[in-house]
């Protein structure tokens, strides 16, 4: 009995659905046939004879797909559904690529440390930011304090998600150590980032000497966002 056939392609390792499409405009034909082979479409022939590369795919018109010699109109609709969907897959892994992450810079030194934490007793609980392509997550925690000690419980936080292209500033305020933890205790001091939106001005507070460095890549992708936005 002969064995069962395996059609071209199916011992391909599966691509991650999400990840693995990014960059797809990069593509040869031979990365483009693969693609397409893990969704069922053996066209690799047609494909490397035309000179199919990921970054003219998204052109291809119905008849275009027929000229090419691909006659079964149900593959040609399955070929326009798959370019559609690697297109929204590609755009979705971009939109949510981390660019930046960190958290808030709490104490300016080990003195107000062991203060804030009872010599680390109580854990930290700094806000967090994280910037992608489209956004900037901050995750602003709002501790209950006893004068100036910061409980360990009871913590209110809140998150905004930021769209960058509703982003007009971002400006840097340097906040210095006090005096007596500067001089005995070598203190350092802290920068706080006002991003300023239609919606109101969102802090991020950073370690001194970082600001103008994070400042710089959310000003960097405010611009390429609203770049984006212009062109649609």
């Amino acid at each position: 009995m002969p064995p069962p056939y395996i059609p071209p392609g199916q011992g391909i390792q599966k691509m991650d659905s999400m990840v693995h499409v990014d960059g797809y405009e990069t593509w040869d034909s031979e990365k483009l046939a693969d693609y397409f082979e893990q969704q069922g479409l053996f066209y690799r022939e047609i494909l490397v004879h035309h000179k199919i590369t990921g970054k003219i795919a998204p052109q291809l018109t119905d008849a275009d797909l027929k000229d090419m010699g691909i006659d079964i109109v149900g593959d040609r609709c399955r070929f326009r559904h798959q370019l559609n969907s690697l297109k929204r897959k590609a755009r979705h892994v971009q939109r949510n690529r981390l660019i930046w992450d960190g958290s808030e810079r709490i104490f300016f030194g080990g003195f107000d440390w062991c203060i804030g934490t009872c010599s680390g007793c109580c854990p930290e609980d700094p806000s967090t930011y994280k910037l992608t392509n489209n956004h900037l997550k901050i995750r602003t925690v709002e501790p209950v304090r006893v004068g100036p000690l910061r409980l360990c419980c009871c913590a209110k936080y809140s998150i905004n998600n930021i769209d960058l292209t509703q982003v007009s500033d971002v400006d840097i305020e340097g906040i210095p150590p006090p005096f007596l933890q500067q001089c005995l205790c070598c203190a350092e001091g802290k920068e706080a980032l006002e991003v300023t939106t239609g919606e109101g001005n969102f802090h991020v507070i950073v370690r001194s000497g970082d600001g103008d460095r994070i400042s710089n890549l959310i000003l960097n992708q405010v611009e390429e966002c609203q770049m984006m936005e212009r062109d649609f």
